[in-house]
């Protein structure tokens, strides 16, 4: 589960972001993993949401195969 956001970690980065600026190399470098580590958590994200979706479909699909079965009767 990805890490729920934190006034305290926003802070963090803007700490170490003032620590870089006297160093442009780190400091790309350092924006470029913020830039990466945003993308795979909004795709993990999305791939909790659509998991979770799905086994609602499941769970209402099986209610369903129950009810055509009462019919038979």
């Amino acid at each position: 589960m990805p890490e729920c956001l934190d006034i305290r970690n926003v802070i963090e980065i803007e700490q170490i972001r003032k620590l870089l600026v006297g160093h442009p190399d780190l400091l790309s470098m350092f924006e470029i993993l913020c830039i990466t580590a945003n993308k795979r958590l909004n795709e993990d994200e999305q791939a909790v949401a659509l998991m979770s979706l799905e086994k609602e479909v499941e769970l209402l699909l099986s209610d369903h195969t129950s009810d055509e079965d009462s019919e038979d009767d």
